[in-house]
């Protein structure tokens, strides 16, 4: 199955385009509601002096199995159920910019193209790339806490501020 990251813009899947700050219901409806919801609240206020202003509210979606055996994505909201972030973790071949990536392709090469087209890769940990420019990452199974140096993980966001810090 493929899948075309826009950055700035959102993705297209099996073509229908989904965009940034699209409501949560209207994605259910485009991806035929094959989600599981996996909304929580991870409290941290004990660290905070018991501020519970500080709790991390996770709001997303998990797709599996949607479109092929083993395909496996996350699409998370924001606090008004907005749609702000990609997660891809298998069974997707992703094109970014022209450039393909499938899963289980050395990263190397991946990233070997993007910095061939002078686009920006930062290893920001041993097999983890940002590529700010775009708003995403591409991580391997050894940046995972797993085995091998191939293509495991893709990440496009609205906002990465929060990977700038």
């Amino acid at each position: 199955m493929n899948l075309e990251y826009l950055p700035n813009h959102g993705f297209i899947i099996n073509s229908t385009k989904i965009v940034w700050n699209s409501k949560r219901d209207s994605v259910r409806k485009l991806l035929d509601n094959k989600h599981q919801a996996d909304d929580r609240v991870i409290n941290v206020a004990e660290f905070f002096d018991g501020d519970k202003n500080k709790n991390i509210y996770q709001k997303r979606d998990i797709y599996k199995d949607i479109y092929s055996k083993n395909d496996s994505l996350f699409l998370s909201y924001d606090q008004n159920n907005l749609l702000t972030e990609l997660e891809v973790h298998n069974g997707f071949n992703i094109l970014v910019d022209g450039i393909s990536m499938e899963f289980g392709n050395e990263i190397l090469n991946v990233v070997k193209q993007f910095r061939d087209r002078e686009i920006e890769c930062t290893e920001i940990e041993n097999g983890n790339y940002l590529l700010s420019n775009l708003k995403m990452t591409i991580a391997n199974g050894v940046s995972l806490g797993g085995d091998g140096t191939f293509l495991k993980y893709f990440y496009g966001a609205k906002d990465i501020s929060h990977l700038m810090e």
